[in-house]
């Protein structure tokens, strides 16, 4: 699939998978980063253990700068917003490990609510989920799972909104206001170093890793510091005030300002 039908699905669909995005020498050496930072899989009948492991800034380790100096992540970040000063929303990494449990989804959200007018700005005043997958991801092995063209929906219940108190509040109700059935959902089966690229706005979920194997992504997230709104709910959060001295001395003098 050529990047202008990939844009065209992230558009319609709310998501699309750019394939062998990162080798796979890269991609064994950020698995082996997460499993440095975190326990041992437990075994799959442990009842007890945690399953989901999510990993956020400050993240140690020289690796983190150099995923995020990738040109090629820079440069698609660029695009996708139409972005004239990017800046690194966040980077996280995630293993998931396998356990005998029931599989599915397990919980439906939105990451951040926008009104049409962010979405449709030059530059977008909204920001896309960029996934690395680790590792080959197999049905019901913790994919990430989505409702196809969920954002539309969702984007069409804050049309009809006009404060930002309205939009905070519809995240905590989106299923029954946006109308978004979830029996359309499907899970997304990236190989190991493909991209999945999200909306934020679409319907999407985790999901139980009833397989053999752990599955390992890599987020990073980008927004255009014309981003007012957003910037505002990443200062609330204080999302961005994490980053460690490790990533801002690793990275090349010229993308220091991404995290400014």
């Amino acid at each position: 699939m050529a990047l202008k039908e990939q844009f065209n699905q992230l558009e319609e669909e709310g998501y699309t998978v750019i394939p062998a995005f990162l080798d796979t020498e890269t991609t064994a050496h950020i698995r082996q980063h997460i499993d440095s930072l975190l326990p041992p899989v437990a075994p799959r009948d442990d009842k007890s253990a945690k399953r989901l492991h999510t990993l956020r800034h400050p993240i140690p380790g020289e690796i983190m700068a150099i995923i995020l100096a990738n040109p090629a992540l820079i440069a698609l970040a660029g695009q996708l917003l139409e972005a004239e000063e990017l800046r690194l929303l966040e980077q996280v990494l995630i293993r998931t490990d396998p356990a005998d449990q029931e599989p599915g989804a397990r919980g439906w959200h939105i990451d951040m609510p926008f009104f049409p007018a962010h979405y449709e700005a030059t530059p977008r005043q909204t920001y896309y989920h960029m996934v690395h997958a680790l590792n080959p991801v197999a049905p019901h092995s913790g994919a990430f799972t989505i409702v196809p063209g969920s954002h539309k929906k969702t984007y069409a219940a804050t049309a009809q909104m006009t404060t930002e108190d309205e939009l905070k509040e519809f995240k905590s109700h989106v299923i029954e206001r946006s109308g978004v059935d979830i029996s359309n959902a499907i899970e997304v089966l990236p190989e190991d170093g493909d991209l999945l690229v999200f909306n934020p706005m679409a319907l999407h979920s985790a999901s139980a890793n009833v397989g053999k194997s752990p599955r390992y992504v890599y987020f990073a997230s980008f927004f255009d510091t014309s981003a007012d709104y957003l910037q505002r709910c990443l200062d609330e959060k204080n999302v961005r005030g994490h980053f460690p001295d490790s990533l801002r001395d690793n990275l090349p003098e010229e993308l220091k300002i991404l995290l400014s």
